[in-house]
Formats: structure tokens, sequence, C-alpha cells
């Protein structure tokens, strides 16, 4: 038996039945976490009678368009005033959800927030993150049993996708047992691990792949190997006819490297921002560095976003990522 880990499930249960009309949205960027949970609470909420959309700024990945209600995503001409209950799914901060939403926010008749990023600053009347939990869709699958709701196999391959993507295909450190407990219940609810990772990992077009081996040729080392760093800019999606929804996991090429301890990818968007993805291997906590930005995340998976000049940001953030990484070596050898 899985145990809760909390009460609040409950508290947003009676919120549910209190109400009718729900929008649930996420963060921008999406990763699989962010649509398998956006996708299961709308569908869930849909499963019990109530209206609901699922909104995200951005569309997900094309890898992801076999999930249940994917095509269905609003991306733009949401008004927050016209639902009861605003749900944020996986957004670690309400900027996350984007400009267009985020500035409605306080129009919300009720805001929820559930979420697992331990740097989640509280926001909301309901408040619920669990930073033990491997990803969103595990917490959704705790809330699915505490309404409680027999899932069917969509909703278990939305929330079994989520946790596939958020734990490496189960590779990373937040691949729990109890993770592992859940993703079991999600196959014995429908959910068909062969067929997902097929679809995730096996279906890619050629125009990412080239997109990739750009990535790979921009790559740069310091450090004696300890730290790698790659670019994406508007030139190479033009080039290869993607787009950034196609370079959604690129970072964990570059972290697989033997000897890299922290890998990054900087990204040129157009407005004047450089968005920074950094990752993690061992104890090194890219969340902390991550937050000097105003940025965050997990202990091994964060990000942030600078303004400035794409090649000076990258200099400057590489360079503090190698003094945070030699303190950070020093502080655990003098331990």
């Amino acid at each position: 038996m899985i145990e809760f880990q909390t009460e609040l499930p409950l508290k947003i249960v009676s919120a549910i039945h209190a109400h009718q009309r729900f929008l649930v949205a996420t963060h921008i960027r999406p990763d699989g976490d962010a649509i398998g949970s956006v996708l299961a609470m709308t569908t869930m909420l849909r499963k019990l009678g109530k209206k609901a959309h699922a909104y995200c700024q951005d569309p997900p990945p094309s890898t992801q368009d076999f999930l249940f209600g994917a095509k269905e995503i609003l991306h733009h001409g949401v008004r927050v005033s016209d639902y009861e209950v605003t749900i944020l799914v996986d957004c670690g901060d309400m900027d996350r959800v984007g400009d267009a939403v985020a500035a409605q926010l306080n129009q919300a008749g009720m805001l929820i927030n559930i979420d697992h990023h331990f740097s989640s600053k509280p926001f909301g009347d309901i408040y619920w993150v669990e930073d033990e939990a491997s990803s969103t869709c595990e917490m959704l699958y705790d809330l699915s049993r505490a309404i409680p709701l027999v899932l069917d196999p969509s909703i278990a391959t939305q929330l079994y996708t989520g946790i596939l993507m958020d734990t490496g295909s189960f590779r990373f450190s937040n691949t729990t047992s109890r993770a592992l407990q859940v993703a079991a219940a999600l196959v014995e609810a429908g959910a068909h691990p062969g067929f997902i990772a097929e679809q995730l990992y096996d279906s890619i077009s050629s125009g990412r792949l080239r997109l990739l081996a750009e990535v790979l040729g921009s790559l740069r080392y310091h450090a004696e190997q300890r730290v790698v760093t790659g670019i994406l800019t508007p030139e190479m999606y033009a080039r290869t006819a993607t787009s950034s929804s196609d370079s959604d996991s690129f970072i964990t090429y570059l972290r697989s490297v033997k000897t890299v301890q922290v890998a990054i990818l900087f990204r040129k968007e157009s407005d004047g921002v450089v968005y920074a993805s950094l990752r993690s291997k061992g104890e090194v906590d890219v969340a902390s560095f991550a937050e000097r930005y105003g940025g965050g995340g997990h202990q091994k998976a964060a990000a942030m976003r600078v303004r400035g000049d794409f090649d000076r940001v990258r200099e400057q953030i590489t360079d503090a990522v190698l003094g945070y990484l030699e303190q950070d070596n020093n502080g655990r050898s003098s331990g």
C-alpha cells in the first residue's frame, strides 16, 4: 500500500467538489512532467463532470502529441476570470506560467499550487509542494486516490509519462522506491511502458537530430572537462526547421560525459534574454546556484533566465559556475 505523504490532497479534493469551472496551467517551455500533469489534472476533472481546460503558453514537444488531450491544450486567449479555480501544476513560481496568464492570477477566484520543486516560492490559496516527490505526476497519483478516482489508461499514461521523463527514464537520483511503486500502479491501470518509450524516444524528427548535431558541435569543455557548455541560437533552429520544443532534453547529452560535474546549455532568445539550463552529477547543487540569478529547480536540475548580451552572459555564467564548483569541491574536501 502506498501511503499518503500529506493531508493537503484532501483540501484540494474539497475545493474540486465545491466548484465547477477549472483552468489548469503549467510552465513555459514544458517538459514531460509539465505536460503529463496539466493533461492528467484536466482529464481527472472532466471525468468528475467538471468543466476544465488545460493551458500552456508554449506547445509541447511533438513527441508528446500521443498523450490524450495534447492537441486540445490552449496556448492563448485565456481569461482567468472565466474560471472559479485556477490550478498551477509544476510551476515553481507564478511567473513561470508565462506573462499572459501570470498577469491575470490576481483575478483567480481560487488559486491552487501543486509542485515538487524545493525552491518553489509559496503562493496560492492552497499550496501543496512535496520536494521529495519525483515529479508532479507522482503527486497527482496521490490526488487521484484521495478523490477517489479510478484511473483509466489515458490518465495512467499521462502520469507515467511525467514520472518517466522527470526521473530520466528512472536513471536520476529522484527515482525513489515510491516513484517506482507509483509507476507500477500506473502500469496496472493501463499505461504501456514500451509504447510510451517508443513515442518519446524513437519518434523524433530528422530536424531534431540535425539540431542535436549542431549543439554537440558547439560544446566547450572547462576545468579539465568537469564543466561543459553548449549553445542554442535562433539561427540553429532556422537551419534545422525546428523550434525550442525540439531541444527539451538535449542537456542530458552534455551531462552524460564521464568527467562532467556540471553541464550548461545556453539558449539565445529573441527578446534579449539568455535561458540557461543546468544539470549536475554527484553532490553539486545547481539549484542553489540558479537561485542567485532568480532561477531555481532541483539539486541536480535547474534553470534561469538572464537578460543581456548572449556571449557576455555565457562567459559570465560559465566563470561563475567554475568558481562555484571550485568552492563546492573545496568545501567538501575540508568537511
